[in-house]
């Protein structure tokens, strides 16, 4: 089966990574003309962590990434703990695999890695799919069994498969920034991953690329800006600007990246199928979410596994694996799209009666949840679902 998949971003690189273990004939084509170390920092939890490992990946990731020792959730004015959960081995141990926190160059990097040669094909932006295959920009035409777009929030194949919809403004504004740990080695001593929730805004900050790089990253609801974007930078003032009375730990946090990487986070809606003939979404083309539950790359992942699982067993059948990939996996990226908003809701409450019941229900979380909110997300494990499918009725 020569499969062709669009886009070489988290989703489509590891999608063309199971897809060449199923034994798929695999190309994708990527309209950038180079590898850039594009985006800032990103987390994977367990529930992609564990599939990486089935697609040996999970020791060549861990040794790009850094794991936490433990998350705080603070107060935003005054930096007052408000849930602590351990992580570490005690984490690994319950999920069988860890979260693992990324600069998002060093993931891209791993995942371009382990495909070999002539796979990956740059400069070559698709224009149209159908179920023979795709058109690059200038005419040429290659040919494929199946198609997958992997093309981002903005998807032109969604585009031209669903309609023309536009992606959905969800009214928070993301700033992300790196510190070296030279500079910030005084801010942030320990591995503890530490997020401040308040009023309209959110911070989060955590070591990534082995811990020689502290992440930062900022949402502002009802911001000044709007604009889709992974590279546009702005000086850090620019944040810091909308931090007024906040706790100075998480300001000198900002201030000390110098500048930052400025992204209005847009959302796409639910569809009624991802999958058209021998041609299918993944990744943000098809759910694109906030990222409140740290979930958009992990999700992207999900599908690439149980996509390459599907094909496997199709036997050259491409488009009855598309829609098998397709029961399998909307259900649970819907879901996931509907709790990261509710997420942050939770997170951007003014003070008062509904913030602190909220800061109650945090204190009481271990007893339920030794690993934190995010607990219920990686638990679940898509082989389960994946095993349920293969016993249905087609």
């Amino acid at each position: 089966m020569r499969i062709a998949v669009v886009g070489g971003g988290i989703g489509g690189l590891t999608a063309a990574v199971a897809l060449l273990r199923a034994g798929a004939d695999v190309t994708v084509f990527e309209q950038v003309s180079g590898l850039l170390p594009v985006g800032a920092s990103l987390q994977l939890g367990p529930n992609a962590t564990r599939l990486l490992r089935e697609l040996d990946l999970l020791e060549p990731l861990r040794a790009v990434a850094s794991r936490p020792e433990a998350v705080d959730l603070l107060r935003w004015d005054d930096g007052t703990l408000l849930l602590h959960v351990e992580h570490g081995d005690a984490a690994e141990l319950h999920f069988g695999t860890p979260q693992l926190d990324f600069f998002r160059p060093d993931l891209h990097r791993v995942l371009v890695a382990a495909l070999p040669p002539g796979v990956l094909r740059l400069g070559a932006r698709v224009v149209a799919a159908d179920d023979d295959g795709v058109v690059l920009d200038g005419g040429e035409r290659v040919a494929a069994d199946g198609v997958v777009a992997a093309d981002g929030i903005r998807s032109p194949l969604r585009q031209l498969l669903v309609g023309r919809e536009e992606p959905t403004f969800s009214g928070t504004v993301v700033y992300r920034g790196v510190i070296p740990r030279a500079a910030a080695g005084d801010l942030h001593p320990d591995g503890t991953n530490r997020y401040w929730i308040g009023p309209y805004r959110h911070g989060v900050s955590y070591w990534i690329s082995r811990g020689e790089l502290l992440a930062l990253n900022l949402g502002v609801q009802q911001a000044d800006w709007s604009e889709e974007s992974w590279t546009r930078e702005v000086p850090a003032e620019e944040a810091d600007a909308y931090l007024d009375g906040w706790d100075d730990a998480l300001r000198e946090r900002v201030r000390r990246c110098g500048t930052v990487l400025r992204g209005g986070v847009f959302v796409r809606q639910p569809i009624d199928r991802w999958t058209y003939g021998r041609v299918t979404l993944l990744g943000d083309a098809a759910h694109a979410m906030e990222p409140f539950q740290a979930q958009g790359a992990a999700q992207a992942v999900e599908d690439a596994y149980v996509l390459g699982a599907c094909v496997a067993g199709c036997a050259g059948d491409v488009e009855t694996a598309f829609r098998r990939y397709e029961r399998i996996r909307m259900d649970r990226a819907v879901e996931l799209q509907a709790q990261a908003r509710d997420a942050g809701f939770e997170f951007f409450l003014e003070d008062g009666p509904a913030q602190r019941e909220r800061d109650e229900r945090f204190r009481r979380l271990p007893d339920t949840q030794p690993f934190g909110t995010r607990q219920r997300v990686w638990e679940y494990d898509v082989r389960a679902a994946l095993t349920e499918a293969s016993t249905a009725t087609p």
